[in-house]
């Protein structure tokens, strides 16, 4: 079974790009709603729960857990698979949704760390949603520098977005936090050109026509939800060792007693969809 961690209801964006990209692959996802959000958190705090969240998915038989959280991949992703998987879990292994954006906005695959000629000739200014955590690591600025050097990268924290997208906060406060966080953004470029944009957080497709509204019609965006399904396809085909059930089954777990989890209606949940709650 393959696994997804998120610290709420974003990553459910992307298990179900992957369920429709792999229909019959079971799915176990875990949402940490219980300590959400995680942005605002310190480094060890995110790493913890994030252990702690995979360690559970593990158990619960997932050979393979992606951390469909920006925030826990780039602040915990590599600590957790340098100095705890191996001993821990041998012979599983933890992705997370920063690769696939990575490689898509720099055109340059993941293993190559040295730019393309094409990427070294990529002049653009692309801009960085995400949360406060993921821009203060640095992790998107450092991968895409060493893969499209000439690709300028504006980085925005939305503070307060995840809380009130998971708060279940309505389209006119939402639309209000986003267009805040844009027309900052485009007041510090002062008219600069923009070639595109990044949702660097998971939950922030929920609300991604409110970001294309707030952005204007002709700025692309770069989306993890299919981006993720595609590379996740193709590094299953790349390692068959790992064993994909194939029943077609999703399980949802939270570390909350909420009735339901944004995004499915717990009402509306099928034999083929569960959901429980996990203490972790």
């Amino acid at each position: 079974m393959i696994g997804f961690f998120d610290s709420g209801s974003g990553g459910l964006t992307i298990l179900q790009g992957c369920r429709k990209a792999m229909p019959d692959v079971s799915f176990v996802y875990l949402g940490d709603h219980a300590n959400a959000p995680y942005g605002h958190r310190d480094n060890q705090a995110i790493v913890d729960l994030t252990k702690a969240g995979v360690d559970a998915l593990f158990r619960e038989g997932c050979t393979l857990v992606v951390l469909a959280c920006n925030t826990a991949a780039a602040v915990a992703l590599r600590t957790l698979q340098q100095n705890w998987l191996q001993e821990a879990w041998p012979g599983r292994n933890i992705l997370g949704v920063l690769v696939p954006m990575v490689e898509a906005v720099s055109g340059v695959p993941w293993a190559d760390k040295q730019p393309s000629q094409q990427s070294v000739d990529d002049v653009r200014t692309i801009l960085l949603f995400a949360t406060t955590k993921t821009v203060e690591s640095g992790a998107y600025a450092e991968e895409l520098a060493k893969r499209a050097p000439n690709l300028t990268l504006i980085q925005k924290a939305c503070p307060g977005l995840v809380d009130a997208i998971e708060g279940g906060a309505g389209t006119l406060p939402l639309y209000g936090l986003v267009k805040g966080y844009v027309d900052e953004v485009y007041a510090a470029l002062e008219g600069r050109k923009v070639d595109a944009a990044v949702l660097g957080c998971t939950h922030f497709p929920m609300i991604e026509p409110l970001f294309r509204q707030a952005l204007g019609a002709d700025i692309p965006l770069y989306s993890q939800q299919d981006m993720v399904a595609e590379a996740l396809v193709r590094y299953i085909a790349a390692h068959p060792n790992y064993e994909i059930k194939k029943a077609g089954t999703i399980r949802l777990f939270s570390t909350s007693a909420q009735k339901d989890i944004t995004g499915w209606d717990k009402a509306q949940l099928s034999e083929q969809v569960t959901f429980e709650q996990m203490a972790l």
